[in-house]
């Protein structure tokens, strides 16, 4: 669901006030420790209309990233990943890493992704497809949860990619 109706309705400035106090709060504390309490004193509004804005913190949740997410501009979910699978990994980790949302994107892949459903996955074509995308997926939540190992996860998936003689940059 994520917002509601009455969520749609405030003034932009509100809304972006309310996304600031979620995106600070989901890039402090992973889903499981979060606290509407935090959200509402940070973006001024009553507890009460929290849950006139959101049925939930997951939907909250889901709103956030969802904003997050479309602030990268980089090709992980579209037709870049099926050309340069590798590329596409390698530019969406630069960009999260370069991003004012980089706490919320490390925290969404090394704690939250396994709690909430951010839209319907698609559907692999193929089994290499559905490979591919799980090894860069995979590739992705490691070296956001483990920096320093970044560069070894991206030579080991390189290797992987090109075993299944996937076209990599």
């Amino acid at each position: 669901m994520m917002v509601l109706s009455t969520f749609e309705h405030l003034d932009e400035n509100k809304q972006q006030r309310i996304l600031a106090a979620l995106v600070t709060e989901f890039s402090k504390y992973p889903l499981a420790q979060a606290q509407v309490a935090r959200i509402v004193k940070q973006a001024d509004i009553a507890r009460g209309a929290f849950y006139k804005y959101f049925s939930d913190l997951k939907d909250a949740y889901q709103y956030a990233f969802k904003e997050v997410i479309g602030r990268l501009h980089t090709g992980i979910a579209g037709p870049e990943m099926r050309r340069d699978p590798y590329a596409a990994t390698v530019a969406f980790l630069q960009e999260a890493d370069e991003s004012q949302d980089r706490d919320f994107i490390r925290l969404h892949f090394t704690k939250n992704s396994g709690m909430v459903t951010v839209g319907e996955p698609p559907i692999a074509a193929n089994a290499m497809e559905w490979a591919v995308t799980t090894l860069c997926h995979s590739a992705i939540s490691q070296a956001l949860a483990n920096p320093e190992q970044a560069d070894l996860i991206l030579k080991n998936l390189k290797a992987a990619l090109l075993q299944l003689h996937v076209k990599e940059s």
